[in-house]
């Protein structure tokens, strides 16, 4: 069950790098775009094939999560806390 938790962890890490990598697409896009009231068309269609790029990784990740939580038993929001953490993110605070 180790191993198998193991393999597991490791392939939806990096589903989670992927999707990072996305969004930090997006986001360096988005910058470099600038006021989306002022994009053209040609922006609008560059902004819209990235955001459809993005969503790949952002489902699999998620159906993912949602299949192997099922499959080994564990919580769904806990397998993802594993995996971002062992993605690198920095939980939020907890606010009282």
């Amino acid at each position: 069950m180790e191993s198998e938790l193991s393999d597991v962890l490791d392939e939806l890490i990096e589903l989670q790098q992927a999707t990072d990598e996305a969004h930090a697409e997006l986001t360096r896009l988005q910058e470099e775009l600038g006021d989306a009231a002022q994009w053209t068309e040609e922006q609008h269609v560059t902004w819209r094939d990235a955001w459809e790029d993005a969503r790949e990784p952002w489902w699999l990740l998620d159906t993912t999560l949602e299949h192997y939580s099922d499959t080994i038993g564990l919580d769904r929001d806990e397998l993802e806390a594993m995996v971002q953490k062992a993605a690198g993110h920095v939980p939020p605070p907890v606010e009282d």
